[in-house]
């Protein structure tokens, strides 16, 4: 009796071990929480979703903790920016893991980045004297709020994909995701509307994919290359293009340090503007919809002070 109860158990175990995508929630890890929200909202309780990156993070620099390793090795699929955005951190992380389930070109290898057209494409040769530049364009395309109906059709592929028992499920999430998000989307842009044709400065090019769909114009950036911290020089530069192009608001996410550039910003008469760079970047932006708000409502906010 002893004998055949043991038998079981090591049945069950073997069972339990191989279970897959119907007896247990697939393990997915991004890179950005702006992807782990997108993830979230297609995959309902049928995923366990971890950003490696927190909203208060830079995502082009991580510091490798245990934690991401252990979920790296448990991941069925790894959703990330791509773009090169993540290259100084994120290969180091895939190798580390020895996981053939999210190794490149597996079927829990997701790039977002192949289902948008980049801006800022060089075209010629990059080198490092020309800055942080990414080769195959600027990867901050998850503040576009106007690509997010593509992004989530490719998560939800994948999730079909891995996951052929939640099919039905997660088309039903995205039919509803997408029926929201372009209620909201519709109401964001009348609510910029004003915004249209307005020059901004920004810090680094991080907000290009959003100025392009609501219409801001942006004339310069307070770094002297991607990812410099900015000279003298173009500080004094900078202070001449903002008077003369009469911009209001310098553009500032909350990663970037305020220093030079509030100084910069009293000394041209303009306003430095804070931006939640991401979800969970600041209170009251845990998701997608609650993010974009929070963008939305200090980006209008400042209009109206501008007109008053």
């Amino acid at each position: 009796m002893k004998r055949a109860t043991m038998i079981l158990a090591a049945a069950l175990a073997a069972i339990l071990s191989t279970a897959g995508p119907s007896d247990a929630k697939l393990r997915v890890v991004t890179t950005l929480t702006e992807i782990a929200a997108l993830v979230r909202e297609i995959g309902g309780d049928r995923v366990e979703v971890t950003a490696l990156a927190h909203g208060n993070e830079d995502p082009h620099f991580l510091a490798a903790k245990p934690s991401h390793s252990r979920r790296m090795m448990e991941a069925d699929l790894l959703v990330y920016d791509g773009l090169e955005l993540e290259v100084g951190w994120l290969p180091l992380l895939i190798e580390g893991a020895r996981n053939p389930r999210i190794r490149p070109g597996a079927a829990g290898d997701l790039d977002l980045s192949r289902f948008i057209q980049p801006l800022e494409v060089p075209s010629g040769g990059v080198d490092r004297s020309m800055g942080d530049i990414h080769p195959e364009g600027n990867p901050h395309y998850t503040v576009d709020p106007a690509l997010y109906p593509d992004l989530a059709r490719a998560v939800a592929d994948r999730l079909n994909e891995l996951d052929s028992e939640g099919a039905s499920f997660y088309e039903a999430r995205l039919a509803a995701f997408e029926r929201r998000w372009t209620e909201e989307l519709t109401e964001w842009k009348e609510r910029l509307a004003p915004l249209e044709g307005i020059p901004v400065v920004t810090y680094h090019k991080q907000w290009e994919y959003f100025a392009r769909t609501f219409g801001l114009l942006i004339v310069d950036q307070v770094e002297d290359k991607p990812g410099i911290p900015p000279t003298p020089r173009h500080i004094g530069e900078l202070e001449q293009t903002i008077r003369r192009e009469n911009v209001p608001w310098i553009f500032l996410s909350d990663l970037n340090d305020p220093g030079n550039t509030e100084k910069l910003a009293e000394r041209a008469g303009c306003r430095v503007l804070r931006l939640p760079q991401a979800v969970d970047s600041r209170d009251g932006t845990d998701d997608l919809f609650s993010w974009f708000d929070e963008l939305v409502r200090v980006l209008e906010e400042a209009e109206r002070e501008a007109r008053r």
